[in-house]
């Protein structure tokens, strides 16, 4: 393990997190957000970390803002896309679950002062999570506004499917969860769930889903590394704090997005063993190690995916007070804990 070579490659797109703040606090979050999140990255250091991106963007696509919820925040948001316009990195489109959209005149002028600040889109969060918090009439008022103001090219939801099954609600109403289940049942919502969203077992859906879900033991994850996904450069998110986040491993951290050129030229996971162990053998080696050095004991329901068996490792090392850099930010496995 020691020593084994190692290469994060430049990003080719990316997600600014300001926050994990937010308004909802859904179950199926990978980065468990909520609004008991305090932190937002300051503005000179969203600043410095779009120039540190700027200084590295020979393959970059485009980059695009969430959250959290970044709309608690619009001025800091606007800053941001104003940001990167000055130095010329290609914006996406910014995420938001729409909290914001319950009057049409004031949602308006936020949209047109997105667009003269040279945001090009929006995304609009639906699902079945999103709606226990998100009455329909925000979410179509923001699909509504932001086609007229983006062009209805440059303005989505995330989900048409979920979009769909949720227009004969009542416009002010919310859905809770288990009221869909009885609604469409446990096997259809599992499916179209996993289908839709892509769901990751690697955040609060650990926790509140996996219910809906067949388990395994441990050893049915066995037999691949994560390599791949580790060093993946498309779709990585950096978090409020600089943490460099490869695609959808929330709490694993490849590093700091404030020194972008010192991680591309490292060439090994020493001393990350945590990382080590997955980019070598995947959850196998994880595991063993886990169960072998550090006290750690399988779950006798098992587990749904191998995300989910790598996120209860690192809780465990979490609480048993383990100090490696590559488990941040800490709050995360916390919040967790409070689920």
């Amino acid at each position: 393990m020691n020593g084994q070579l190692f290469h994060v490659p430049p990003l080719s797109s990316c997600g600014i997190i300001l926050s994990r703040q937010c308004t909802n606090e859904c179950r199926h979050c990978l980065f468990a957000s909520s609004p008991e999140w305090k932190d937002w990255i300051p503005v000179e250091a969203l600043r410095l970390l779009l120039q540190e991106i700027k200084k590295n963007d020979r393959y970059l696509t485009g980059i695009h803002f969430s959250g959290g919820e970044p709309f608690i925040r619009p001025e800091l948001l606007l800053a941001g896309i104003r940001f990167a316009g000055e130095l010329g990195l290609p914006v996406d489109y910014a995420e938001t679950n729409a909290f914001w959209c319950f009057d049409e005149k004031r949602t308006r002028q936020m949209m047109m002062r997105l667009r003269e600040n040279g945001l090009p889109g929006l995304t609009i969060d639906v699902s079945p999570f999103h709606i226990e918090f998100i009455p329909m009439n925000r979410i179509q008022s923001a699909l509504k506004v932001g086609s007229e103001v983006f062009g209805p090219d440059r303005v989505q939801v995330s989900s048409r499917y979920f979009y769909g099954e949720f227009l004969d609600l009542e416009p002010d109403q919310t859905l809770p969860f288990e009221d869909y289940l009885v609604a469409v049942g446990e096997e259809k919502a599992s499916l179209m769930i996993a289908s839709e969203l892509g769901l990751v077992a690697g955040g609060r859906a650990a926790e509140r889903l996996h219910y809906l879900y067949v388990h395994r033991e441990p050893e049915a994850y066995f037999g691949e590394t994560c390599s791949a996904e580790l060093s993946n450069p498309h779709h990585v998110h950096v978090d409020c704090y600089g943490n460099y986040m490869p695609g959808f491993c929330a709490g694993i951290t490849l590093g700091s997005a404030f020194r972008l050129t010192e991680l591309y030229q490292r060439r090994t996971l020493d001393p990350h063993p945590v990382l080590s162990l997955l980019a070598q053998g995947g959850v196998e080696f994880l595991y063993r190690q886990a169960v072998s050095k550090w006290g750690y004991r399988a779950r006798p329901d098992g587990y749904i995916a191998k995300c989910h068996l790598c996120l209860d490792i690192r809780r465990h090392l979490v609480r048993q007070g383990c100090q490696l850099p590559e488990l941040a930010p800490l709050e995360f496995y916390s919040k967790l804990d409070e689920t």
